[in-house]
């Protein structure tokens, strides 16, 4: 499973952010740091969402042709230690909120 990685550099260290995971944030002092530290808060985050039954978001952005200075897209690729059946949605928000409908009328 993969997703686009936007890295920024900023003044002393690197940030990265996943457009599709909103919550997955990271921050380190190289670029190499930073690509670990993103990848296993997007594993972490996706693990948990299997494991509460939420829908896992697809893969919706792109690549941009052409990006600022100090700005890399790539695509980070996550494996997950207990792969189960992932249910996709183009929106998460939705599937958040039907899944605590459905927990209220329980």
């Amino acid at each position: 499973m993969h997703y686009l990685v936007i890295f920024e550099h900023g003044d002393m260290n690197y940030s990265a952010y996943v457009p599709d995971l909103p919550v997955c944030v990271a921050v380190g002092d190289t670029l190499e740091e930073t690509r670990q530290e993103i990848a296993e808060v997007m594993k972490f985050h996706v693990e948990c969402l299997q494991e509460d039954g939420e829908v896992i978001p697809k893969l919706t952005s792109k690549m941009a042709e052409h990006t600022s200075s100090g700005v890399i897209s790539e695509f980070v690729e996550i494996e997950l230690d207990s792969p189960s059946i992932i249910k996709h949605s183009n929106f998460p928000f939705l599937s958040s909120i039907m899944s605590r409908i459905k927990r209220k009328r329980v």
